[in-house]
């Protein structure tokens, strides 16, 4: 895991109040008792201030996984770091 990883799960697992050692790729995000919508959304922005991102509404709805929603995370730090070097 990188340290972007590492820091989208301290911010998942504070936010929606899951321990550490709970937190893993696979685990479906509903199945997290915080996860409701009001706190999924301050998840999406702290990520956002940290690193210097917008996530688009669309390409949150196919998110089911703590692991998709960092692969997304990554995904869109890249392209912005592509972009900021052109």
């Amino acid at each position: 895991m990188n340290d972007m990883s590492r820091e989208v799960y301290r911010i998942v697992g504070e936010t929606l109040r899951v321990p550490p050692g709970e937190l893993r790729p696979d685990l479906p995000i509903r199945a997290i008792p915080n996860a409701e919508s009001i706190k999924m959304l301050t998840v999406i922005l702290k990520v956002e201030k940290q690193f210097d991102l917008e996530i688009p509404d669309e390409a949150t709805f196919g998110i089911e996984t703590v692991g998709q929603f960092d692969e997304l995370v990554r995904m869109l730090a890249a392209e912005r770091a592509a972009a900021t070097a052109r």
